[in-house]
């Protein structure tokens, strides 16, 4: 059973509130809500809005439970751990502005191409890549593809999991990955209790 599901149904139990009941309380077909309860559909950010008062918890509660079933508990825990040491932006070259603050992503891939003696031009070059999107996907403004993600690690000589850590720390707040963490600790507590 997911997390998510886990804590709903606590919670709607706790509070004597059916799926159905809750479904008319927050205006959603009782099906769309059991689909997205079970983890068989998302739920969309208007949901997540109107389930989290009846709910009781915030929205990075929430959020906190998707994400301990989405991702790996080492990959929150290398996400927590680069948060709360995010890298200085660094100074490329090739750059007329100067940089202040970065995605951890773009200042990590950049700090390695640099490291490698490369550019972007020449990452995009050696991924056979269009540079433009590939840009966009290292400053964040592009989901970045799994493809592209393998594809950095093989030319950076990084395990794809470092990237996919950096990529969620610039998703979500440290709040967010921090409780996400203490959602999979508290699991594994009580497996071995």
């Amino acid at each position: 059973m997911s997390y998510l599901q886990k804590n709903i149904e606590k919670i709607l139990k706790k509070n004597n509130i059916t799926i159905y009941k809750a479904s008319q309380l927050i205006q959603v077909d009782d099906g769309a809500l059991y689909r997205m309860v079970r983890g068989r559909s998302s739920f969309s950010k208007k949901y997540i809005e109107k389930i989290v008062p009846l709910l009781e918890v915030s929205r990075e509660e929430f959020e906190s439970w998707i994400i301990a079933d989405k991702y790996p508990k080492e990959l929150i825990k290398k996400a927590v751990s680069v948060k709360k040491n995010p890298p200085a932006p660094v100074e490329i070259p090739q750059q007329k502005t100067k940089v202040t603050k970065s995605p951890i992503l773009t200042a990590k891939i950049d700090k390695l191409i640099i490291e490698k003696q490369l550019s972007r031009t020449k990452l995009s070059k050696l991924l056979e890549y269009d540079q433009i999107t590939l840009n966009r996907m290292i400053r964040g403004t592009h989901k970045i593809s799994g493809t592209v993600i393998e594809g950095l690690s093989g030319v950076l000589e990084i395990p794809q999991e470092d990237i996919n850590s950096w990529v969620l720390a610039d998703k979500y707040s440290l709040e967010v990955l921090l409780m996400a963490w203490d959602v999979c600790k508290s699991e594994d507590d009580t497996l071995y209790s």
